[in-house]
């Protein structure tokens, strides 16, 4: 079984007020395997980055070596639940992954023949807090089973580090009952 963690800034501030999708990503070696950034900024939708509606906003995350090679690219288009496509560092595409509800998610392959489930091949334990060179941050652990072969493996990676995305969370944490400190 593969094991990742998943992990970005745990302070009030970045809970609140992050418009910007950002995640590193460790083995279970605890060496850096990856970064998960957006390729540009949110733009004319920053102030819903804000809001509870964070999720609905369109994402156009980059996923990237430590040294900076391209590993992959994850897209969302606006709106509450639209697919979510994964493709090579050239643009061919992988897959896409298709919410259902916040905790199942389907994996589709290039010509949207559904797959199987994400909870099928992986597990997610989301809301964990670690340390990192001192700071605070939410953890996500992610353990793929052994033997999952492409392009399930390019998938589920791919749900993992853009969790909240995929969920419909996005950047923000706040819901209409507080703040969504565990997610």
């Amino acid at each position: 079984m593969s094991t990742l963690f998943v992990e970005q800034p745990w302070t009030a501030m970045s809970l609140l007020f992050r418009p910007q999708y950002r995640v590193d990503v460790f083995d279970e070696r605890d060496t850096p395997i990856a970064v998960v950034r957006e390729r540009g900024g949110p733009g004319l939708q920053r102030p819903l980055r804000y809001t509870g509606f964070s999720g609905w906003t369109t994402f156009d995350l980059d996923v990237v070596a430590p040294h900076g090679q391209p590993i992959m690219h994850i897209g969302k288009r606006f709106g509450r639940r639209p697919h979510v496509s994964v493709s090579t560092p050239q643009g061919q595409l992988i897959g896409t992954i298709k919410t259902h509800s916040a905790w199942k998610q389907s994996l589709h392959d290039a010509n949207g023949q559904q797959i199987c489930f994400f909870g099928d091949i992986a597990r997610i334990e989301t809301g964990g807090r670690a340390k990192r060179n001192g700071r605070r941050v939410r953890r996500d652990v992610v353990r793929i089973n052994p033997g999952v072969a492409e392009p399930l493996r390019s998938l589920a990676t791919a749900c993992a580090v853009a969790f909240d995305v995929v969920r419909g969370t996005g950047t923000s944490h706040v819901s209409s009952g507080g703040v969504d400190w565990s997610a």
